[in-house]
């Protein structure tokens, strides 16, 4: 839960970085890793966050584990907004 009382599902880019929270915050230890693909969390995970009110905590790190967290809308903005760079640096 945030700052302000507000619910965060946390999600890392990499199995290695969730593994390591699991193994060292003892919030999560007895948890499992699953992995799931890039197109399945945008169309099926970050839909549901948005309905449920819940924001998305992006590779939570540290003793804490404490990180980003963003409205599922922010989220896909700044997504798109990145795509957007990387097209354009193709153009060039």
């Amino acid at each position: 839960m945030t700052s302000s009382g507000v619910r965060a599902m946390p999600f890392w880019s990499k199995r290695s970085r969730a593994q390591r929270i699991i193994d060292n915050v003892e919030a999560y230890s007895g948890m499992t890793v699953v992995e799931f693909t890039l197109s399945d969390w945008l169309e099926k995970w970050v839909p549901g966050l948005e309905r449920d009110g819940l924001l998305i905590g992006l590779n939570w790190s540290g003793e804490g584990a404490v990180g980003y967290d963003l409205s599922p809308s922010d989220l896909l903005r700044n997504l798109e907004a990145r795509r957007g760079l990387g097209a354009a640096r193709d153009e060039d």
